[in-house]
């Protein structure tokens, strides 16, 4: 190879990288295991209605395996608050407007949550 050639080589591969930097080609999102143990499995979701002071849910024992994603959603019709034992996480409610307390169950046991103000348990998280 001459000098000549070996320099258009070099600024044609030059060329080529540099036409693949900026925005990524469209197409489908990465698939594989590194994409899905990104999304991880879904959240375990418990609905929660008060209405005077009294909760409402479809299980009041609800049973998750360590290490899941929990959501709890409260709706109320008064203010008050809900509050996790063994976690020590608390949710305002604020009536008329759904309030979701998200977290990861990694401790596990048995653990009550109530309402603050009329003092109702609301169910048990059990962990495990």
């Amino acid at each position: 190879m001459t000098l000549r050639t070996i320099a258009a080589a070099v600024t044609a591969a030059m060329a080529l990288a540099a036409a693949g930097c900026g925005e990524p080609a469209p197409g489908p999102p990465p698939a594989g295991p590194s994409a899905a143990a990104a999304s991880g499995p879904p959240a375990v979701r418990v609905a929660v209605t008060v209405t005077g002071g009294e909760p409402r849910t479809a299980q009041r024992r609800v049973k998750v395996e360590r290490g899941a994603v929990v959501e709890i959603t409260v709706t109320g019709d008064t203010a008050d608050e809900l509050h996790l034992h063994g976690y020590d996480r608390e949710l305002a409610i604020t009536p008329g407007r759904p309030a979701t307390l998200r977290f990861t169950a990694g401790t596990p046991g048995v653990f009550e949550a109530e309402l603050h103000h009329s003092g109702a348990r609301v169910l048990e998280l059990q962990v495990g």
